[in-house]
């Protein structure tokens, strides 16, 4: 697999160059040390991957020349993951695995029982996270990470979704029951809560809008193991554990 860099659309200098600066560049020039004409591509992780060759290398700056450019596919699947907001390091450790594993879009919550500051999970430094794990993973498209939004704001974004999956620990019916059901064209929910998980009141609340409640298992996890267990039988069940 070639190793990817990313850009945003605002290095594109025009149809046929790319302006690389910043960490990637440093990258390139003095952690990999490539030189003029070697070949490498660059993806803005949303549409569009290029292939370049390497035209000039400066002290702050990298430019490379667009050989082709690809557009990038999406997944089959599409599976939201809504997180209740919990400690800094794991829901940077929660975006970085689900990120690996697929998830499509995440989608940070403040809960009844959400015991950390908004401030400690800030959109940017989620992002980073997740362009970081798709270059580690060789993943083409980042998942969306949304600014973190207020439990009511997140009831409204869950009325798009006829497939809603909450992860609730006093819950008794078997995941298998729901996740074996699933219709595979069509966007999936999961919620998974933080670390006081969730209250009775916001269980009822998912089950007004069509949710399904399920346990996983006997045993407690904690909210960022939940989520990347959660999503990783849902992949291995919509049938994308494999390697085409």
């Amino acid at each position: 697999m070639a190793r990817q860099f990313y850009i945003s659309n605002e290095n594109i200098i025009n149809d046929n160059q790319i302006k690389i600066s910043g960490a990637e560049h440093t990258h390139i020039s003095r952690v990999l040390r490539l030189s003029v004409s070697d070949e490498i591509i660059v993806s803005n992780f949303i549409d569009k991957e290029f292939n370049c060759k390497i035209t000039e290398i400066k002290k702050d700056y990298t430019l490379l020349k667009i050989l082709s450019t690809s557009n990038l596919k999406p997944t089959d699947y599409n599976i939201t993951l809504f997180q209740a907001i919990i400690k800094g390091e794991h829901m940077e450790w929660c975006v970085q695995k689900t990120t690996e594993l697929g998830v499509t879009k995440i989608i940070p919550f403040i809960s009844t029982f959400t015991n950390v500051k908004p401030k400690d999970n800030k959109q940017e430094r989620l992002s980073k996270i997740a362009v970081e794990a798709c270059k580690q993973s060789g993943r083409n498209i980042m998942p969306q990470i949304s600014n973190i939004v207020q439990y009511n704001e997140m009831l409204e974004k869950l009325k798009e979704y006829s497939q809603i999956i909450v992860a609730y620990e006093k819950e008794t019916k078997p995941a298998k029951e729901i996740i074996t059901k699933l219709d595979k064209t069509k966007p999936v929910a999961i919620i998974v809560g933080s670390e006081g998980g969730f209250s009775e009141q916001e269980i009822e609340d998912f089950k007004n809008l069509g949710a399904s409640v399920i346990s996983m298992g006997k045993n407690i996890l904690r909210a960022e193991t939940a989520s990347v267990a959660l999503l990783s039988a849902l992949l291995y069940e919509l049938g994308e554990w494999k390697n085409e």
